[in-house]
């Protein structure tokens, strides 16, 4: 620190300027010893750091709403229209049903087939890699298995897992011809009809083009599926019952294929790297696999898929003598506060056996990942399977490319050797 207390000059953070994002985890330690209130000038924003603000936050969705979005991006004094249909912007008590009527797909028996059939998936996919000396992490593996699980999950029938994946990348990732994105004014995802490809193939648009039939096939005739939960809910607004409308399945569709979608990509991508970077923890896995559900925990602490995510205050707060006043946008960085020494005992090293309580990957509170358990699933199964084949790989660091999105931080492309 200055010995104003200040952060130094140097200090400069900013989820849109790409250099940063790539040297992120030297630049939030910075952040949490010099400036855990961090205020950027430029595109006028508030963020926390440290493990414990993080968690003061999340907790507290009153002074916190997710209501003005949680990407910086699209941030602004309005509270935004996706706040009314999108459970990810809503509060509780809104909120809260929300989550109910999802929460309702994930039962044992529906984990327990999803499981069988990402085993099926994680094998296939190596079937095609056998005999060669490379592939592509994401590309080949870790970046398939998330869309074809969260589809079959949701109901979809088989065949449109590539192009969604596509479609969401598209969706999500900034402009990468160095111009840098000014916070406040949304960036626009694709139309739906702009998500087919040229020669007809099934994308994002193909996608939610068949999704009113499907929904009025599952009132119909409901199956083992999320879909027929949407579709048949009952919901008592006050006395008052109702099932959800289109426009409500719609973005509940949208929010958990695309969330579904990024975030475990970046997850596997992120073992991929991390588990050939730290050869020595990677041998623990293959000499014991019953240890590989905690390193995918790992894995989310030490590196977490989603890093960065957005709070508008609602009434001035303090944090380490410093008001953020209200009507502010904050950025809580919970991949920070996943390597905050206040939290954890030496929390740059990478140890698949350490001991966690809590990782700040999911979230907490109201707001903590609904899909979080079929994560965590599809993560152990993808090693599982891996490990079994491929017990050692080596990463072409001078290939890899980063995707670029204001709060999910990741491989594009990870081309290892084996």
């Amino acid at each position: 620190m200055t010995e104003t207390g200040a952060p130094a000059d140097d200090l400069y953070y900013d989820p849109f300027d790409f250099d940063v994002d790539l040297n992120a985890q030297p630049i939030w330690k910075r952040l949490r010893d010099e400036a855990p209130v961090y205020w950027n000038e430029k595109h006028e924003f508030f963020a926390l750091s440290r493990y414990d603000d993080v968690l003061r936050v999340v907790v507290d969705t009153d002074t916190f709403t997710s209501t003005h979005s949680t990407s910086l991006e699209q941030m602004g004094p309005d509270r935004t229209f996706l706040a009314d249909t999108m459970m990810i912007y809503m509060d509780p008590p809104q909120h809260t049903w929300h989550r109910k009527v999802v929460s309702r797909a994930f039962t044992p028996r529906t984990m327990a087939a999803l499981e069988d059939r990402m085993t099926r998936l994680a094998n296939g996919l190596l079937d095609q890699i056998d005999g060669r000396d490379e592939f592509d992490f994401v590309e080949d593996y870790g970046g398939i298995i998330p869309p074809t699980v969260i589809l079959a999950l949701l109901g979809f029938p088989e065949g449109f897992e590539e192009e969604w994946r596509r479609g969401v990348d598209a969706s999500l990732t900034l402009a990468t011809d160095g111009d840098q994105i000014a916070a406040g004014h949304p960036v626009d995802a694709p139309a739906p009809d702009e998500l087919i490809g040229a020669d007809g193939s099934m994308g994002m648009g193909a996608l939610f083009q068949i999704l009113p039939e499907l929904v009025e096939a599952r009132r119909t005739t409901p199956e083992d599926d999320l879909m027929s939960v949407l579709a048949n809910t009952d919901l008592d607004e006050g006395g008052t019952i109702r099932k959800l409308n289109d426009a409500e399945i719609f973005s509940f569709v949208l929010l958990l294929s695309a969330a579904g979608t990024e975030t475990v990509a970046r997850l596997l991508g992120w073992a991929g790297s991390l588990l050939a970077e730290h050869p020595d923890e990677r041998a623990k896995l293959v000499a014991d696999p019953s240890l590989i559900p905690n390193a995918v925990e790992e894995c989310l602490r030490y590196e977490a898929p989603s890093p960065v995510n957005g709070r508008w205050v609602t009434a001035d707060t303090e944090f380490h003598g410093v008001v953020i006043p209200k009507d502010s946008k904050l950025l809580m960085i919970n991949g920070s506060g996943n390597r905050d020494e206040r939290h954890f005992p030496d929390p740059d090293r990478f140890d698949v056996t350490r001991q966690i309580d809590r990782h700040l990957s999911f979230g907490y509170g109201a707001h903590f990942c609904v899909g979080a358990a079929l994560a965590r699933m599809e993560g152990v199964v993808a090693l599982r399977e891996l490990l079994k084949r491929y017990p050692t790989w080596t990463v072409d660091r001078d290939r890899t490319t980063m995707v670029h999105t204001s709060t999910v931080r990741g491989f594009a492309k990870l081309p290892v050797h084996i």
